[in-house]
């Protein structure tokens, strides 16, 4: 079914100033499922703010609300409703989705999550609003679906309320709650590691002409589904490992050898990880050969025969050929010695350069943990910029200095890229969360695990 065209706007009276936030489409046919906004500001000054935390609301007096309007107003962005496809982004697994931008009710949609300066340059200044007292969120009104998971998923918290509100029964159907018990647990749990599934939140907001709104700008014009990272990357290898029992997607290490639709090539050694340039000519070969690779065809998980293991628990391997809606991923469940992988990955190693210098990416995020197993750590010398200690969210560094540090002591761990460092006495493990462009293991991660599952 076709929806309205984009030129039909639906008038969305909820008293939005500015609202941003994210929705993940279905496999096809394509529907689009909206999650709260991740940030919310009302006219009146009222704040809603939606993370991995939780849901809070706060407020803003009139002055910042106005200061607001009139900067976001100056903005080149959000002069009118339209879509934009930006040149680098971040996908919404798994099947990919759209991020927006509301303001007033001037709508601005884009594939996956954009790494793009004017974008994060609104995201940023509404941010700058975040309210220094905030108290959990409790809408009027919860609706909220049910569904099984697979065996196998991790326990969550019992359901209190089997008297008064039993899930069995439901199905698919909406349940629509009133009860102030029933909101402050769902809402208070839906967005913890102990509750798996994120019910939709009707906040008295008007989900429903903003989510088809936002499918119709997606379906207009065939826009990318932003399910696969944008990062030039034109062929790459690696591995991971599975946890124990095999639940899950694998954790991966870096890539092995990335090689950029530019010419770049960046490679793993014992003694680090380093970037150089391959020559023209042979890069136009090179590009030629993977065209004419009959194993780069198609997405697939290879079966294999008599193979090495590749992680204590089992893990995978993978060949990951151009990015975006054009993305190739080739996987296998353990090393294959001989046949069409092998040769694959052998020609990739020959482009490795003789000439070559340290990598060095422009952002990296990690977290820590206590202990230092396998190394010896290093004393950590940007505790005056940033500190270690007490820290349990997800710590992201720009500094050349500081990601130089990490990167060139860093070895790979059980099944990730990890750095032992000591502050104050107290030793910690650095592990390696992602770098944007070269290092993004919780996309590519949960690609390989739907192949190996698709596969079964």
């Amino acid at each position: 079914m076709l929806l309205a065209p984009v030129a039909v706007q639906a008038q969305i009276l909820d008293g939005n100033l500015i609202e941003y936030g994210i929705g993940a489409l279905s496999d096809a046919p394509a529907s689009l499922m909206l999650h709260p906004p991740q940030m919310k500001i009302f006219r009146d000054g009222r704040v809603l703010i939606v993370d991995s935390t939780g849901a809070w609301q706060g407020h803003i007096d009139a002055d910042r609300v106005e200061r607001l309007e009139r900067d976001l107003a100056r903005m080149a962005l959000l002069q009118k409703s339209h879509y934009v496809e930006f040149p680098r982004r971040k996908p919404i697994l798994i099947h990919g989705g759209i991020s927006y931008l509301r303001f007033r009710n001037v709508v601005v949609a884009a594939s996956g999550i954009p790494i793009d300066r004017e974008w994060q340059a609104v995201i940023d200044r509404v941010n700058a609003e975040r309210p220094a007292t905030l108290t959990s969120f409790r809408p009027a009104q919860l609706n909220f679906t049910t569904w099984t998971w697979p065996a196998g998923t991790p326990k969550t918290d019992a359901w209190p309320f089997a008297s008064t509100l039993p899930l069995a029964g439901h199905d698919s159907e909406s349940i629509n709650t009133s009860d102030p018990s029933v909101i402050a647990f769902v809402v208070d749990h839906a967005y913890s590691s102990k509750f798996t599934g994120v019910p939709v939140i009707d906040a008295g907001v008007p989900l429903t002409p903003l989510q088809l709104l936002l499918e119709g700008m997606w379906r207009e014009e065939k826009h990318s589904r932003g399910a696969n990272a944008l990062d030039g990357n034109l062929i790459e290898y690696g591995m991971g490992g599975l946890a124990d029992g095999g639940w899950g997607p694998p954790m991966l290490y870096p890539p092995e050898v990335k090689i950029y639709a530019d010419g770049r090539i960046v490679f793993g050694r014992k003694d680090g990880y380093w970037q150089g340039t391959i020559e023209p000519r042979r890069f136009e070969r090179l590009k030629r050969d993977f065209a004419n690779n009959t194993l780069l065809k198609e997405s697939q998980l290879l079966p294999v025969r008599n193979g090495g293991l590749i992680s204590m628990h089992g893990g995978m391997a993978y060949i990951r050929y151009r990015d975006g809606d054009d993305q190739i991923v080739v996987a296998v469940l353990s090393h294959p010695r001989r046949g069409a992988y092998p040769r694959l990955l052998n020609r990739i190693r020959e482009e490795i350069p003789r000439t070559y210098m340290r990598f060095r990416p422009e952002a990296i995020t990690f977290r820590i943990y206590p202990g230092s197993s396998w190394r010896e750590p290093a004393l950590w010398p940007f505790s005056a910029t940033t500190p270690l200690k007490g820290r349990s969210d997800s710590i992201a560094l720009t500094d050349p200095a500081a990601i130089a540090f990490v990167i060139d002591r860093a070895f790979g761990g059980f099944s990730w890229m990890q750095t032992n460092v000591r502050e104050n006495g107290i030793d910690y493990e650095i592990i390696l969360e992602s770098a944007p462009g070269w290092y993004e293991p919780g996309p590519l991660g949960a690609t390989l695990e739907e192949l190996r599952l698709s596969s079964n």
